[in-house]
């Protein structure tokens, strides 16, 4: 009788838990809804945008075979484990834009089902979805889902490692293997990420922080370090190869010069970025202010529910890696383009972890309620530019597909296309042959001399010169080829698709170098200019150019304005151009001395202005000190009120 009663017994509970597996668990439902809607708002409009620059690179080197692709990516800043995952999945689904940009949306997916496992095991509830359902709304999420770029899979493993670092260092069993599996599953995830992307090299002090926390606040050493430090060398055996391997690569430089980069200002662009998604300002002046009351309120909530271990573990996987980067930057390379706040996405998922505990039992109603105001604050934050992502043309990526299309409609016999840079997006979209010329050629670098891609137009006998230019101020920042097409015909129209632009060019063939004319003129002590080159004639209403040559004595103290002024017989300023030397990219502060430099200048003549000859002067002064001239030297003499003469231009109607 026992027995049978026993055995009734267990064969309810067997049908009792049988009977419960199906069953829909709410909190099951609100998981499949959460992933269905970030799913639906990354795959709604996800080809509807062309390639740009960066994603025709990551096909053009998806496509290689893969002993190619790893030797290119040695000289690029991005390793290769993105560019061969892409290569295969290519394969299998093939080179649409759809395609392409479908690996980007999975990962992200998938880091908002790591986020829902991630939120309930650090504080234990069922209903800590919040951080998932942040980050399935975040507008930086959904844009890099959208992009054939490494940035949405590097967030997927950093946040897969921090979780899989929280289960180890919160397993308690006596099965060892089973905590050993947590970690190794954390180190070969983070080397994942670093072989995407380097800059998630910056997550391991977060995690080697966290150990030694762990660690020193139990005293087990044993327990917690020495795993940790073993689990890290293995890590980094797969690393430091590669990076020895491709040290030229990622620290390789773009031959001009970068505006210093701060520790707050780097931090300020991370933070703009994850309220706007990088692509548009953010919509309300007093976003600092707000994030930094939602993420307060978010820590708040922790320390209420005395979730110390939780609090501490999020702060450090979110801010560690943030400051790691940006002083790092700071101090290693304070003037070099080698920092954007996609690099460090994966801070961002971590930061939605802020307000995994929410949601507090056995607590006032009016305490509840306000735990929700962080995450309502960031929403509000977030939608206008998650509005903006779906339905404003002017947000959105450069259209290549656009402007391949008007050049290939436009290209007569006759006519060559030069891109500023191999733009594989434009090569992707059919712009190939050999009447389409790179200068540079590659993906790096800046133009140092315009002489070979000159020879190369001169060799097809070009009449017509369309530029493709993308990002121009960095690829040829004194305009070299510009300004020699300048001196060689005339520009007889221009389409701007977002940063690029397409000018086109009237030319007379053979194209000849441009004539300086020798000038011998002294600015203050430091400037010495040594050439110069004006159109003689210009029409009202059109453009009107000067080139000048300088050639610094020494370092210059200062980042002066030139300014190019143009006066009658009377001596009254009818037009002018102000503007820094070159560019912000390349200051005077930055110029190497004794080197030549070409500085261009392009303005239009005034519509209304009478025909003559207007005298063209010329000065440098400090915008810094109630804009004061420097003093000008013009064949050893003083020049009057500091301003050279350079030229005269005819002005015809």
């Amino acid at each position: 009788m026992l027995a049978s009663k026993s055995a009734v017994w267990h064969f309810n509970q067997l049908t009792m838990r049988q009977k419960s597996s199906f069953i829909l668990r709410p909190s099951s439902l609100l998981d499949g809804a959460l992933l269905l809607l970030a799913f639906g708002l990354r795959i709604t409009r996800l080809d509807a945008q062309s390639l740009w620059f960066d994603e025709g690179w990551s096909w053009h080197l998806a496509t290689m075979p893969l002993g190619a692709m790893v030797d290119v990516t040695a000289g690029d800043r991005s390793p290769v484990l993105y560019y061969a995952a892409l290569h295969g999945w290519l394969t299998l689904a093939g080179q649409s834009e759809f395609a392409m940009r479908y690996f980007s949306l999975l990962a992200d997916v998938v880091t908002v089902a790591i986020l829902l496992a991630f939120g309930r095991a650090l504080t234990h509830r069922r209903t800590s979805s919040v951080p998932a359902l942040l980050w399935t709304l975040s507008p930086m999420a959904i844009w890099f889902a959208q992009e054939t770029r490494m940035y949405a899979l590097v967030a997927t493993f950093c946040t897969a490692s921090s979780y899989a670092l929280w289960r180890w260092l919160q397993m308690v069993t006596h099965d060892q293997q089973r905590r050993r599996r947590w970690l190794i599953a954390a180190a070969a995830l983070l080397a994942a990420a670093i072989h995407s992307h380097y800059y998630a090299i910056f997550l391991l002090p977060a995690h080697g922080l966290i150990a030694l926390t762990w660690a020193i606040a139990t005293r087990q050493f044993k327990r917690y370090l020495w795993p940790y430090t073993l689990a890290v060398i293995s890590l980094m055996s797969t690393v430091i190869p590669w990076l020895l391997y491709a040290s030229r690569g990622f620290a390789y430089s773009d031959g001009f010069v970068f505006p210093l980069n701060t520790i707050d200002g780097r931090l300020r662009e991370w933070a703009q970025a994850f309220v706007s998604g990088g692509f548009t300002a953010p919509s309300s002046a007093q976003w600092l202010p707000t994030l930094l009351l939602a993420l307060a309120l978010g820590l708040v909530v922790f320390a209420i529910g005395r979730r110390w271990q939780a609090l501490a573990f999020v702060v450090m996987i979110a801010l560690v890696p943030l400051l790691a980067a940006t002083i790092a930057v700071r101090v290693v390379y304070p003037y070099k383009s080698v920092f954007h706040a996609r690099y460090l996405i994966y801070a961002a998922p971590a930061v939605c972890l802020f307000f995994a505990a929410l949601n507090l039992k056995n607590k006032p109603r009016l305490l509840q309620f306000l735990t929700y105001a962080g995450p309502a604050a960031l929403l509000v934050l977030w939608l206008p530019s998650l509005i903006a992502n779906y339905n404003n043309p002017a947000v959105a990526r450069d259209d290549t597909r656009a402007a391949v299309q008007h050049v290939r409609e436009s290209l007569a016999a006759g006519d060559v296309i030069v891109m500023q840079r191999d733009n594989f997006a434009a090569h992707y979209y059919g712009l190939t042959g050999p009447a389409i010329l790179a200068a540079p050629k590659g993906l790096h670098g800046v133009l140092q001399n315009e002489s070979q891609i000159v020879s190369e137009i001169n060799a097809q006998a070009a009449k017509q010169v369309r530029l493709m230019l993308w990002q121009d101020d960095v690829v040829d920042p004194q305009r070299l080829l510009e300004s020699t097409l300048w001196a060689n015909g005339f520009q007889i129209g221009e389409l701007n698709y977002r940063q690029i632009r397409l000018p086109l060019f009237q030319v007379q063939s053979p194209l000849q170098p441009i004539a300086f004319a020798s000038i011998s003129a002294q600015f203050g002590e430091a400037l010495a200019l040594n050439g110069v080159w004006l159109r003689p004639t210009a029409r009202a209403g059109d453009w009107f150019y000067v080139v000048l040559r300088w050639q610094p004595r020494q370092p210059v103290p200062a980042d002066y304005k030139v300014f190019i002024h143009v006066l009658d017989v009377n001596g009254n300023l009818k037009f002018q151009r102000d503007k820094l030397a070159l560019s912000e990219l390349m200051p005077m502060t930055a110029w190497p001395a004794g080197e030549n430099l070409r500085d261009p200048y392009a303005v239009v003549v005034p519509a209304d202005l009478p025909a003559g000859e207007y005298r063209v002067m010329m000065g440098v002064y400090d915008p810094a000190a109630q804009n004061q001239r420097l003093p000008a030297r013009l064949n050893g003499a003083p020049a009057p009120n500091n301003a050279i003469l350079i030229g005269t231009v005819r002005i015809g109607s």
